[in-house]
């Protein structure tokens, strides 16, 4: 019989983590918990971010980039997680993020989403 594998997902809205402090004060309050697997609403993020941020964080993060100063959404995998990565999609809007991956041999599929708070963008959205 195969053992049953636990993640608990922390689920955060940051609202906008371009400033260095901010975002590293984020991530050690991340690796703190016991979590594995984080979802961050409203970075802020920008392509050019992506190397500095995951040197920040030491593990995988998979970015859908808003501006720099809305939407934006990430997964962010524990460093110490194993995994292999399947599959990643990112919309161009900033509002959805996916992985199919492996994590310790159990096979996942992860996503962040962030919708417009906008009524006649929530229709259209979804």
């Amino acid at each position: 019989m195969q053992e049953k594998a636990k993640y608990d997902i922390l689920s955060l809205n940051v609202r906008g983590i371009r400033d260095q402090a901010k975002r590293r004060s984020i991530f050690l309050y991340l690796k703190d918990r016991d979590s594995k697997i984080y979802f961050l609403q409203e970075t802020y993020s920008q392509p050019e971010d992506e190397i500095i941020w995951k040197n920040e964080w030491g593990g995988e993060i998979f970015f859908s980039h808003g501006t720099k100063h809305s939407k934006g959404v990430c997964i962010l995998l524990h460093p110490t997680v194993q995994n292999k990565i399947d599959y990643s999609f990112s919309d161009k809007a900033g509002r959805i993020v996916l992985i199919t991956c492996v994590l310790n041999s159990l096979k996942l599929s992860l996503v962040n989403i962030y919708a417009p708070n906008n009524q006649s963008e929530q229709l259209e959205f979804l």
